[in-house]
């Protein structure tokens, strides 16, 4: 594993040198040094450095392949891929046509070495075998049936997106001809853009054959994928960071929405409940996500929503805080957390009313960006209809309620505001809520008691607990909303958590409270 990181780090430097050369030095050579010698010195080391990247890759996979996936498939997968793709490129320098779908390019191939063709044989292999990786991970989480299948046609989706990026980019007549060499390297076998459907077929068929000769199935729930994640994700980053720099901004676009976020599905949300230690680019995702959160809250017309403020003072600058607060409305009562409260939060969220897989995990990728604990309600999964497609089952309620309390732990030893609504159900509400009237509170749940109890186990953690109103009146433009804030409770004032547990609702009921009568109140 150590040396894995150590590969792909210093596969992640060559990288960053070749987008460095493309993009600075490349574009302006005189101005850098004007002497004709060090220009073309600066050509080759560019030159060579791209061939050290997809060396670097091929070692990669290759061992972590050895190590994760076993030895007889990826010997199996490395030797009929590089002799597939030699096929391939074989019939297409040939300006044959695939299946007779359509006619090969009719531009002149460029002759090329024997070192240049390897490689290209080579690029096929590391960044087949990370889509494919992917692609069976990402099936698995789908809870897809014909594994498989929809793994090969996953895995050419990924191979080809990767390879049209890289060749829309690498034909921009702005780039410096030093780029030709990625272009040389890609998946396309000399095809034109436009012959995609042969393009496809290729991929499929490549694919397919170096899959045939594995002799039992790939056990992808238990894959490690973080290193197939990296290393595609690297090589679609540094199309899109090309694409960006040379000013191709629909290039970049289209790679963010079409390849980077389908393929992130395959990695988040993270599946290692027993990790609770954050980190500091998690830290700085969670930060960039909350701005734009705070930034998104601008966007409420202020008449829709009339807001007061009360209690704000309360709320510590610093330190562990979790927000007990009371739960009316669906969407506002989140918006008007993040809106008032000036300090990073991470809400848990209920998901057992989600029905589609994908959608679960689309949402769960967007709570595990932002670090948002994820839960499921237990009654709600006994109620489901039997006859009903759910994304989530029973039994993975166990799994969620530890993952949630390793969650709330790390982040609230880290020194976070955790935002729970303990009544677990809100008045207005899309799905099916147990309340039925503006004036009903739910009793409190004794899980964030226990999220506490668990974080100061270190006996250094001191989490300041914050009882949270909200009360909520409707007029004639839409809601008059009050958030009122109560003085910090520690555990260690409590005699008992139950006794923890009544202060805290009480004092959110009576803080929820409205000036006004609330008889009459109608959802919005």
């Amino acid at each position: 594993m150590k040396v894995l990181k150590i590969l792909f780090a210093a596969y992640l430097v060559i990288l960053i040198f070749c987008l460095g050369g493309l993009l600075l030095v490349s574009p302006s050579l005189a101005f850098w040094h004007p002497d004709a010698g060090w220009l073309a010195t600066a050509q080759v080391v560019l030159h060579q450095a791209a061939e050290l990247q997809i060396i670097f890759g091929t070692a990669i996979m290759l061992i972590f392949g050895f190590r994760y996936v076993g030895p007889m498939k990826t010997s199996a997968f490395f030797l009929v891929s590089l002799l597939g793709s030699f096929v391939m490129r074989a019939l297409f320098t040939e300006k044959a046509s695939l299946l007779g779908l359509f006619p090969a390019s009719a531009a002149p191939v460029p002759a090329e070495s024997g070192l240049a063709v390897f490689l290209m044989l080579l690029s096929w292999f590391f960044i087949g075998f990370s889509s494919y990786l992917l692609a069976c991970k990402l099936v698995v989480r789908l809870g897809l049936h014909q594994q498989t299948l929809w793994s090969l046609l996953l895995g050419t989706y990924f191979l080809v997106a990767w390879g049209i990026a890289l060749d829309v980019t690498t034909s921009g007549a702005s780039l410096p001809p030093q780029i030709q060499v990625w272009h040389e390297y890609s998946s396309s076998f000399g095809l034109p853009i436009e012959n995609l459907a042969n393009w496809a077929i290729a991929g499929l068929l490549l694919l397919g054959a170096s899959r045939l000769f594995w002799r039992s199935e790939l056990e992808a729930q238990h894959l490690v994928i973080w290193l197939p994640f990296g290393i595609y994700t690297a090589n679609v980053g540094f199309v899109m960071l090309l694409s960006f720099g040379s000013g191709l901004w629909l290039p970049f676009w289209l790679s963010t929405c079409l390849i980077l976020v389908p393929e992130s599905l395959a990695y988040f949300p993270r599946e290692e409940p027993h990790r609770v230690r954050g980190g500091p680019w998690r830290t700085l995702l969670s930060q960039s996500i909350w701005l734009i959160m705070r930034l998104g809250t601008l966007g409420v017309s202020r008449r829709r929503l009339q807001l007061t403020v009360e209690g704000a003072e309360h709320i510590p600058r610093s330190g562990p805080v979790l927000i007990a607060a009371h739960h009316f409305h669906f969407f506002y009562d989140g918006y008007i957390l993040v809106r008032t409260v000036p300090r990073r939060l991470h809400t848990i969220v209920a998901l057992d009313w989600v029905r589609v897989q994908s959608l679960r995990l689309l949402i769960e990728l967007a709570c595990s960006l932002a670090d948002w604990p994820v839960v499921l309600r237990s009654e709600q999964l006994r109620e489901h209809d039997s006859s009903q497609k759910w994304a989530y089952k029973p039994v993975e309620n166990r799994r969620y309620l530890r993952q949630v309390l390793a969650a709330a732990t790390r982040l609230l030893r880290a020194s976070e505001v955790l935002v729970i609504f303990p009544e677990a159900y809100p008045y207005i509400d899309p799905h099916d809520t147990l309340k039925t009237s503006p004036h009903d509170f739910l009793p409190f749940r004794p899980g964030f008691v226990k999220m506490i109890e668990q974080a100061e186990h270190d006996r250094r953690t001191r989490v300041a607990i914050i009882p949270t109103g909200l009360a909520y009146s409707k007029t004639d433009k839409g809601w008059q909303a009050t958030v009122r804030f109560d003085q910090p409770l520690y555990l260690k004032d409590f005699a008992s958590p139950a006794e923890v547990l009544h202060t805290v609702e009480k004092r959110v009921q009576l803080l929820s409270q409205t000036a006004s009568a609330t008889d009459g109140i109608l959802p919005s």
